[in-house]
């Protein structure tokens, strides 16, 4: 009898293995980055123009893919989440290597076929060359 409570004791000492970690719920600094970005970018748009919805989605991707792949800094993503016009930028720039900003705008030219620091055509969307320094006025 005395082995069957010491049975019974064990196995009320038993715990439940851990449960897997639980992954972070809401957008990564990355997504929020980009998605600054391109609000940024959207604002200086006319009060009554018709936003163009595929091309700021378009550009976000692109920007949260590089920022993603290239690993931006926690110190440029914060920069970039913090940004309110266009102008603020150029400090976020600043904190991207040569080969993080050159990657964004090499990709920004084979989606858009706009060139760094021209004027896009009206019917391209909004450069997304900001943290490269060289941004164009959608």
């Amino acid at each position: 009898m005395r082995g069957r409570w010491i049975v019974v004791v064990l196995m009320a000492c038993h715990h439940a293995d851990a449960p897997a970690p639980v992954a972070p719920k809401g957008p990564t600094p990355c997504a929020r980055a980009s998605d600054s970005m391109v609000q940024t970018m959207l604002d200086r748009l006319p009060a009554k123009a018709e936003l163009p919805t595929e091309q700021a989605d378009a550009i976000r991707n692109l920007i949260r893919e590089r920022c993603e792949q290239d690993g931006w800094s926690a110190e440029a993503t914060r920069c970039l989440i913090a940004m309110k016009r266009q102008d603020d930028a150029e400090a976020c720039a600043k904190l991207l290597t040569d080969d993080q900003q050159a990657a964004l705008v090499r990709d920004q030219e084979a989606q858009f076929g706009a060139k760094p620091g021209g004027a896009a055509e009206p019917a391209d969307p909004p450069a997304p060359t900001a943290p490269a320094a060289q941004a164009a006025p959608p």
